[in-house]
Order: C-alpha cells, then structure tokens, then sequence
C-alpha cells in the first residue's frame, strides 16, 4: 500500500510547466478581450437520442464530432485511441469522434483558427490555458447547455450536486456554457523549494504560512545558500494570486481582496494587496533572490526549478502535502521538495472554471456533441482510454492495479497522455491512479471540495462586453509594465506610479465599476 496524503494539482504555474518550456499566455498578460457580444443562439432541444442512419452499402453512418485535445508531446497513438474510443462511442452516443490535436506551445493560434466556424472548425474542447468563460462567450462561441443537457446529457449535472457553486460559475445570464470538470474546486498560494536548501538555513516551515514569513526563510536560505536563486523572474509570471478573488479575470482589472468578508471590486494594482506583495518583490529585488536575466528566461516556474536555474518558486495548488508527496516520490526536481501554504485555500468562480468544457455555438450536432460528452463524463472505460490511452502500449498496470509507463516510456515518448493531467478531462474518477498517487484520491478531492472556504462571489461571471475596449486598453498596458515590475527589473518606486496612471488612462475604472454594478445585481438576485 502507497502512503496516504492529501492531493495538489499545481495548475497552470505547477503541473503543467514542470514538463513544458513552451506555454499559454501568462496569468497577468493580456488575453484577448472581446469586441463585440453576438446573442448565442439557443441550441435546438431533441426529445430522444437520434440514432444513425443506414448507408447505402449497409454499413451505418454516424454524425462525426470533432473533439480538440490539448498535447504537449508526441500522440502517435491517436488513431487506435480514436478507434477504441469509436466502438463505444457509436453504442452509447450514437455518434463517432474525431480527435483533433491542439499542440501546448501554439494553442492560442490553433485555437483562435478552430473556433472560427469554418470547415475546419471543433464541435467540443476545453478552455482550460485558452481563454476565459466570459471572454468566449462574449466572442459568441459558445453554446448554451441547458436544453442539450436535458435532451442529450441526463447524469452530468448528478455528479456536481454536492458542489452547486461551481455549477453557477460556469453560468451567464442564468445560462450553462460551459461543464466543469469532477476533481478539487479551491487553491491556495504555496512557496515550495529545494530540501538541502531550506535545510541548511534551518527552516521549519510549519511556522510559515505568509508572504512576508517566506521573504524571512529566502533571505535565511540566500545566507546560507549564496548562488542560489530563489523566485524565477521569467517571461510569465510566478505569482497568480490565489487568496484572494479575481473574479475569473486572470489581468486581476477588478479584485475582492477579502473575498470571504468583502464584495467590494477593488483596484487590484493600487490595493493593500499588490503594495505589500511589491514591496516582498523590493526585498527580493535588493538581495539578489531571483535569477539573473529574467526578461530572457523562458522557463515557467517548476521547469527553472528542474533546469537548475532557482532553487524555489512560489506557485499555488490545491494541497500542498500532497504534492510535496508526489513529487518527492518521482524526484523530478533533482531534490526532496519542502514548503508552506500562504493563506485560506479559497473556492471562487475562476478555480471552479479553471478546467471546462464546452460545446461551440456553430457545431452542426450540438446534441450528438452532448451525447459524446455524457460518455466521457459517465463511461470509465472511454474515460481511461481518452486519458491514459492503449493499456500496454501507452501505459501498464502494476501489481497494485496502478498506472505505470511502460518499461522504456516516460510521459514525453508513451505516444499519449494529451495533456499529462487528468484533472482537466471531464470525469477520470473511474480510471487506474498512477502509482505515485494515493489509494484515496478521489475521496480527499471530495473532502477537500468540503473544506475550502468559498468566496461570497463563488458562482459570478462577470460579462467583459460593456467594457471591451477598456479591458483591451488595460491589457495593453500590463504586457508593458507588470512582468518587468514583479521580476525586480525596474525601479519599482518610479515605475509603479506610471504603470497605475496608465491604467487609470486605459479606462480601468470603468472595468471596475462595471464589474461592481454587475456583482451587486448579481447578489441581489441569489
């Protein structure tokens, strides 16, 4: 039996980047925002299930529903996934699958081709790196589920009824247009870095659970540790705040700094906050603690970690112990990993959107659409297969019924696993854990999902239209000045004022006021 813990998924930041140089734009630089908010066109309702229609050879014919993935390697064993996936696919949706691959390092201008309506165009994919709920609703490419899940879907919706917020999140104006994953809905902030490291300054991270307490063990490790690093400054960001709520809108124009207390939308840029969070960064500018070159450092969080260039990182994650577990299990970094949670582990619409599916509005069979993500969700068989591909050839199953890859495979060269994370499939909970995972995993998602303090917005999206071109304007602005100012490249007394100013011009306010205006209308209505 494998020790039991508690289970991190670092998204974004962690899991992903500790296996890829190449990355989605960076939380704090700008996503595209939308010019214009075309009505979305009701999805038409089906009272059954359309069955396939017999060809002229005898053969059946089946609507074909093209299904993106996101890879970061090779997928060589996409047309036997495909196949396997099409024998259960034409029994239970009466449909076949077409997957289509979207390459990690060039997502963004394959997605923006796939999702223009064209020949070439998706019926279902995930948002998870890509773009935000309100922003691809507002670009009118998005359908809306609820008629489609009550014609085509019955099921999905059992499986979020002990966590109704994070159904609400992925609503707008009253409408579900997206459909969450099943695993953890909350995160907090952590600092983790390298054991001999911390060890030798005698850190006892039991007694750290803030910023400026981490700032205190870094400068003690700097001490004892004189060429090492301990924040990677690098061309994406390494802080994505988690404590507190940004209201799904990853350029944070508009923030509840006190989420469990407070609705008020503040200026994330001019908040209590950011100064004291820059005013860590002075510290660590002053003193040496991040890498040298950071505007010329590719390399997300964990990979600078891996490729020696930091010792330590702060990053964020739903449990920290865990995956301190799993790491000090497949020692990826070269070191035990050691570290401390700063702050509450909140539950709030951008965590409970942070993995979702969707239908697109210009799919010619939305239903059977509908009908393939029901398998996904309720099949474990087409669940595995889509996330672990073919047994033997892809991975194996040890003695303890545990993935593994086969003997001379590693995620790079197994010929699947699309994105190296279950938790961004629709619903996984059936499928093997990989051996470093514990028994209960999906028992302590279920407890964690319990646990986590939930913002008083958990369930508000915010709808970015009436101010498009301000939110343009602003993001504009942040790819100017906010890596250069969180990467200790500037001064920041003299920066700081400018980069504020040049929001305020941006229109930032009116974002602001917007984002209350519709929050307030919101918690009226509950």
């Amino acid at each position: 039996m494998r020790k039991s813990g508690i289970l991190t998924n670092l998204t974004s930041l962690l899991l992903i980047a500790s296996i890829v140089g190449a990355c989605a734009p960076a939380a704090g630089t700008p996503e595209t925002a939308a010019t214009a908010a075309p009505d979305a066109t009701e999805a038409p309702s089906a009272t059954e299930a359309p069955s396939a229609t017999e060809a002229p050879s005898g053969t059946m014919e089946y609507p074909v529903i093209r299904m993106a993935y996101t890879r970061i390697f090779g997928t060589d064993s996409e047309p036997k996934v495909e196949e396997a996936l099409n024998v259960i696919m034409r029994q239970e949706a009466q449909a076949e699958i077409d997957l289509v691959p979207v390459d990690f390092g060039s997502m963004n201008t394959q997605f923006n081709l796939l999702l223009t309506g064209g020949s070439d165009s998706i019926d279902i994919f995930s948002s998870f790196w890509y773009m935000p709920l309100s922003t691809l609703y507002a670009n009118g490419q998005l359908a809306p589920l609820d008629d489609l899940l009550a014609s085509d879907g019955q099921g999905i919706l059992d499986l979020f009824a002990d966590v109704p917020g994070v159904l609400d999140s992925s609503k707008i104006n009253g409408k579900l247009y997206g459909l969450p994953t099943v695993g953890p809905y909350s995160t907090s902030m952590i600092y983790i870095v390298k054991k001999t490291d911390s060890d030798a300054a005698g850190i006892d991270w039991s007694q750290i659970s803030t910023l400026d307490q981490v700032t205190e063990a870094i400068l003690k490790m700097k001490e004892a540790n004189p060429d090492h690093y301990y924040v990677p400054g690098a061309t994406q960001t390494y802080w994505i705040p988690k404590n507190i709520d940004y209201l799904s809108d990853t350029s944070f124009l508009g923030v509840l700094t006190d989420p469990l207390n407070s609705t008020k939308v503040e200026n994330y840029y001019e908040s209590e906050y950011f100064m004291n969070f820059l005013e860590n960064v002075k510290i660590w500018q002053e003193n040496d603690i991040f890498n040298p070159d950071a505007m010329s450092n590719n390399n997300p969080t964990l990979l600078s970690i891996q490729n020696g260039i930091t010792s330590g990182t702060p990053g964020y994650g739903w449990d920290l112990e865990e995956w301190l577990y799993e790491a000090n299990i497949q020692k990826q970094y070269g070191d035990d990993m050691v570290g401390a949670r700063i702050g509450d582990r909140l539950m709030t619409t951008g965590e409970a959107t942070t993995y979702l599916w969707h239908i697109t509005s210009f799919s010619e069979n939305k239903e059977a659409a509908m009908r393939v993500l029901k398998v996904f969700y309720t099949n474990s068989e087409a669940a595995t297969l889509l996330g672990y591909g073919i047994e033997v050839e892809n991975y194996v199953l040890d003695e303890n019924g545990d993935a593994r890859f086969p003997e001379g495979k590693n995620m790079t060269n197994s010929g699947w696993m699309p994105l190296g994370n279950t938790y961004s499939l629709p619903n996984e909970s059936g499928a093997p854990l990989w051996y470093y995972q514990p028994d209960n995993l999906w028992e302590m998602m279920a407890q964690s999902n319990a646990e986590a303090k939930p913002s008083l917005a958990l369930g508000f999206t915010f709808d970015a239209t009436p101010v498009a071109d301000q939110i343009t304007a602003c993001n504009n602005v942040i790819a100017q000045y906010y890596l250069p100012l969180i990467n200790g490249e500037v001064d920041i007394d003299e920066v700081l004022p400018v980069f504020q100013q040049a929001l305020r011009d941006a229109g930032i306010d009116a974002v602001i006021a917007e984002k209350q205006s519709q929050l307030d209308k919101w918690l009226a209505a509950k």
